[in-house]
């Protein structure tokens, strides 16, 4: 299995109109209260899950569906999808989507310095 650093390319991946609208309402949920940085490095992760052969070895539809559980499974993401992510989340999204990845990484949390012992923070969080 290659690793994440074998998957990102930077070339940009075909996405819809609904893609673009997922991806930012994700980066809003998981994101917004962060610098730009941040909200690049998320949906850099994102790209990333969809592009690495890792995760889409548990997700056979391959569609830009591979996002972190907690902000679906609360309806957070449901929300902010229905009224449309905020204009940053969003230009980062279509940055992200045209290619601009800007972390190799496939997992990302909110840094916890007594637990957190690796990888690379931007704002609050972790990306590893």
């Amino acid at each position: 299995t290659p690793s994440v650093d074998e998957v990102i390319n930077n070339t940009p991946i075909a996405y819809d109109t609904s893609d673009l609208a997922m991806v930012s309402a994700m980066i809003e949920c998981e994101a917004a209260n962060q610098p730009y940085e941040g909200k690049l490095a998320v949906g850099s992760v994102i790209v990333n899950r969809v592009n690495s052969p890792k995760i889409w070895q548990h997700n056979p539809i391959r569609t830009l569906r591979p996002f972190p559980v907690q902000p679906v499974a609360s309806g957070r993401f449901a929300i902010v999808l229905a009224r449309g992510a905020n204009a940053e989340c969003t230009r980062a999204a279509n940055e992200v989507l045209n290619g601009h990845i800007t972390i190799a990484a496939l997992y990302f949390h909110v840094y916890d310095s007594t637990v957190d012992k690796g990888g690379t923070i931007i704002g609050d969080h972790v990306f590893y």
